[in-house]
C-alpha cells in the first residue's frame, strides 16, 4: 500500500490552508501540488505559524512567519576621523539611507569626546540624510566610541568611531620672563611669542593652569 503524504495546519485565527478543506490536503505520489496559504493579521507586529507535512513516519514541518514593515537605516561599519589635533574640533559627515519601507524616527547618540548633529529627526522610505559627527579631545590619546542610532519599535544601528588625537607644534619663543627693575609707582612690561608651526589655524587663550582638569579644579576650590 502506497502511503500518500498530507499537508496539514494547526488552527490558527491568521493563517488558513487555502481551499475545500483547511485542516488536510492529501498529494498523491508523484504529484506536484501548490498549497496556498491565507494570512489575515489584525495589527503590526511579527506572526509565526507552522505547515506540516506527513508521510508514515516522516514528518516535515516548514515554519512561516510574517514581519511587518520595518525601517532599516543603512549604517557606514566604521568611521576613522585619523589624526587630530588635541583641543581642536573636526567634523566628518556621514551619509545615513532608510532601505526600510516606513518612515524611521530615529534618536543618535555617542558620548564625550564624539558629537553628534542632528540627534533626532524622522526619515522616509528610500531617503538619504546627513548627519555630522564631531570629534573635541582634550587630551592627546587614541579614541573610540559608537555612533548609535535608534528606532521606535526596531533594533539598534551602531557605527564605530576612532580617531587619534595629537598635539600640533604650537610653542612659546620663551617659557620664561625675566621682568626688570622696576620702581614703585611705575610699569614694565616684556614681550613673548607664540609660534604655530603647524597648518592649523588655533584659538588660544591664556589661563593660570596647564590643564582644563586643574584650571575647573581650582574654580570649585574658590566657589
Amino acid at each position: 500500500m502506497r502511503l500518500v503524504p498530507r499537508v496539514s495546519m494547526e488552527s490558527s485565527p491568521y493563517f488558513q490552508l487555502a481551499g475545500p478543506s483547511d485542516a488536510c490536503r492529501a498529494v498523491p505520489g508523484g504529484a506536484i501540488t501548490d498549497v496556498h496559504v491565507h494570512f489575515t493579521p489584525d495589527e503590526n507586529k511579527v506572526y509565526s505559524h507552522e505547515l506540516v507535512c506527513v508521510s508514515g513516519e516522516e514528518r516535515i514541518v516548514v515554519p512561516i512567519r510574517a514581519i511587518p514593515a520595518r525601517a532599516i537605516l543603512d549604517f557606514p561599519d566604521e568611521l576613522d576621523f585619523s589624526k587630530c589635533p588635541v583641543k581642536g574640533s573636526t567634523r566628518k559627515s556621514l551619509l545615513i539611507q532608510n532601505c526600510g519601507s516606513v518612515a524611521a524616527h530615529y534618536q543618535l547618540s555617542t558620548e564625550s569626546p564624539f558629537s553628534v548633529v542632528p540627534a533626532e529627526g524622522i526619515l522616509g522610505p528610500g531617503h538619504t540624510m546627513q548627519v555630522t559627527v564631531g570629534f573635541h579631545p582634550l587630551t592627546s590619546d587614541d579614541h573610540f566610541g559608537s555612533l548609535v542610532a535608534r528606532c521606535t519599535g526596531e533594533e539598534s544601528f551602531f557605527t564605530f568611531l576612532r580617531a587619534e588625537a595629537a598635539d600640533v607644534n604650537i610653542g612659546l619663543s620663551t617659557y620664561s620672563l625675566k621682568v626688570e627693575k622696576t620702581f614703585i609707582t611705575t610699569s614694565s612690561h616684556t614681550s613673548m611669542f607664540i609660534r604655530n608651526r603647524s597648518n592649523i589655524t588655533t584659538h588660544f587663550q591664556w589661563k593660570m593652569f596647564p590643564t582644563e582638569e586643574a584650571d575647573n579644579e581650582e574654580k570649585r576650590r574658590l566657589v
